[in-house]
């Protein structure tokens, strides 16, 4: 299990540029390393950090070649046509095409998190990814504010009763997605895990405590498959918790050559 509060991020800054996007972005790491594999690997390798675009600072279509939900946690935006604004969720399979990602006046930052290391992002514009696209369930989910239904700080408070919301309804493979609604106090009931392959966990309102230190907004804990969670209880204002659940990989898609990628780290 890892743990990582947003009060305490003990992970380094890193200015990238990127990708056709015309200047820098602020790359923050909360889990894993800096450095990416050549091709993805199989087995847990989770990887979570978050980009901060500026106004005018694009990120142009792409993929991946791992699993990956992505959170939009502070200000707006565009991904592909359709607007952003926190808390928003995403999620896409490997080898499926997603963006651009297009700041507002006031910027726009998210979550990128993997339960597999990731070599980079596949431009579509650069020669060859296109035709190295290969056959995936090519999933592309997003999940709007308004579906995700952050409480207000006096409705949080007030709450009595723990309630678990299906955000995402659960696939064959795992895949799924849970908004945990705990009343001040309550302990973490994490769901079971059907099937999936591991999961991130992000405090989207509210507190958490773990052993005694609070994971305000943005804290983050990855839990590998058979874990559930962390050992929690909500803080004296209550909490809600986004749990995302990585599918199994597709044996069909680990190993093998490897799409052309960027080099800027995302």
């Amino acid at each position: 299990m890892q743990v990582v509060s947003s009060l305490d991020v003990a992970a380094q800054k890193r200015e990238v540029t990127l990708p056709l996007g015309g200047g820098k972005a602020t790359k923050t790491l909360f889990l894993g390393p800096w450095e990416k594999p050549r091709t993805p690997e199989p087995g847990v390798s989770p990887q979570a950090y978050t980009v901060r675009q500026e106004h005018q600072n694009i990120t142009h279509a792409h993929y991946h070649q791992t699993e990956q939900w992505q959170v939009i946690i502070e200000g707006a935006g565009k991904l592909g046509r359709t607007n952003v604004a926190p808390v928003a969720l995403h999620f896409t399979d490997p080898y499926t095409a997603y963006g651009p990602i297009v700041p507002e006046q006031e910027g726009l930052t998210y979550f990128t998190l993997r339960a597999r290391s990731d070599p980079g992002a596949c431009m579509l514009a650069t020669p060859g990814v296109k035709e190295a696209i290969r056959p995936s369930k090519r999933r592309f989910i997003l999940k709007g504010a308004s579906e995700l239904r952050i409480a207000t700080p006096e409705a949080m408070r007030a709450r009595k009763e723990t309630v678990l919301d299906a955000i995402v309804e659960r696939h064959a493979d795992g895949l799924a997605a849970w908004m945990l609604r705990l009343p001040p106090g309550a302990p973490a009931a994490w769901p079971a895990e059907c099937g999936g392959a591991g999961r991130h966990l992000m405090v989207a309102a509210g507190t958490l405590i773990h052993e005694g230190k609070p994971l305000p907004y943005e804290s983050l804990a990855f839990a590998c498959a058979g874990e559930g969670g962390p050992d929690a209880t909500a803080g004296p204002d209550g909490a809600e918790v986004l749990i995302m659940q990585y599918p199994q990989p597709d044996p069909a898609l680990l190993g093998g050559a490897s799409a052309p990628y960027s080099t800027d780290g995302r």
